[in-house]
């Protein structure tokens, strides 16, 4: 890949992360994705699923994609006729590399049960549905919550560098996710210039809040109810996403920001 190719993917992915993460709710937000995500990974149509925390649909956005068509295939789905690894039965929790997968149905057909053909039968080859792609994002707790499906009509599968920049970006935009979930608590604004500066969660910031403050992670730890062990997992995270090291780099950063002491 040429450097002039290379710099115009990171500002694309880049224009991405800026307009979705300006949304102010979960589905504003997936949407946004949707049609941002065209510029780096061409696609038909598009199925964007909520889930509420049991795993069922609680709704829906279509792009490009009939009312109809959309009828059909939650009938599959109902019915358990369709093999995917996003069951709609349960809570998903699943691990960072299986939240961004691509399926190709008609290259597939040989490994698929007998009796679960007929969604392949009716309802993908009537459709000349060749290739998809999902996307999972998930709540505070890992628990998929939103599902993004981008489809291919054609025979064009989704190519290794694709799939990759995907689950590259993923993480991040999950941060955003999580963040509209959980709700938008008021956040002073040198801190919320520091959380969107450097792509933090809202429990990344409220441990820099501390941080800051002079508290220790033991002392974080009892004020967040949650185990020393994942307060140092978070400031690890949050070193790596400030490219810093210690505290001390950490309190320069913030305060060259325009943050104060809280």
């Amino acid at each position: 890949m040429s450097v002039d190719t290379s710099k115009k993917r990171i500002e694309r992915i880049y224009r991405i992360l800026l307009h979705c993460g300006a949304q102010r709710t979960q589905s504003d937000f997936c949407s946004q994705l949707v049609k941002e995500i065209s510029e780096l990974v061409p696609y038909d149509q598009a199925r964007v699923l909520f889930l509420d925390t049991s795993g069922k649909i609680c709704d829906s956005r279509l792009f490009g994609v009939k009312e109809r068509q959309w009828k059909d295939f939650l009938y599959y789905y109902e019915n358990d006729l369709v093999l995917s690894r996003y069951s709609l039965k349960e809570p998903m929790r699943l691990s960072q590399n299986e939240k961004v997968y691509a399926q190709n149905y008609w290259y597939d057909l040989e490994q698929q049960a007998e009796d679960k053909n007929i969604f392949v039968d009716d309802y993908v080859r009537s459709l000349r549905l060749y290739h998809s792609m999902g996307i999972g994002l998930s709540d505070r707790e890992n628990c998929i919550r939103s599902i993004i499906v981008l489809d291919r009509m054609q025979d064009i599968p989704f190519t290794y560098q694709e799939i990759a920049l995907v689950k590259k970006i993923q993480p991040l935009l999950e941060n955003y996710h999580i963040d509209l979930l959980l709700g938008a608590d008021a956040v002073p604004a040198p801190l919320q210039s520091f959380k969107q500066a450097y792509l933090l969660t809202r429990r990344e910031t409220e441990i820099v809040a501390l941080l800051t403050d002079g508290l220790t992670p033991a002392l974080i730890s009892q004020r967040l109810s949650i185990s020393v062990t994942t307060v140092y997992r978070h400031i690890a995270n949050i070193y790596q996403k400030c490219h810093i090291s210690n505290r001390q780099e950490l309190h320069r950063l913030f305060f060259r920001t325009g943050g104060t002491p809280l």
